[in-house]
């Protein structure tokens, strides 16, 4: 399942890296508390089993272009907020 607090936490990073044009790098994510933990862990298996992100090395993480594609537009949104 996917927490949308935590989403919003990963998409700007992992948008920045993929923006980047460098896909031989990876974004390192963490969590910040304990308490986030499991909803971080349960969101980023969801991302990977729809094929947005790829698993690194540990908690390395890069979009893939059809991830990117599918949250472009609530990145976009995010950036506008920020």
């Amino acid at each position: 399942m996917i927490d949308n607090k935590i989403l919003n936490q990963v998409l700007l990073p992992l948008a920045d890296q993929y923006e980047s044009g460098l896909h031989d790098r990876c974004v390192t994510l963490k969590v910040t508390t304990p308490e986030e933990f499991e909803p971080f862990r349960e969101t980023m298996a969801a991302l990977r089993a729809e094929g947005s992100v790829k698993l690194f090395v540990g908690e390395a993480y890069q979009f893939t272009a059809a991830g990117y594609a599918k949250y472009v537009e609530k990145i976009q949104a995010l950036r506008v907020l920020a």
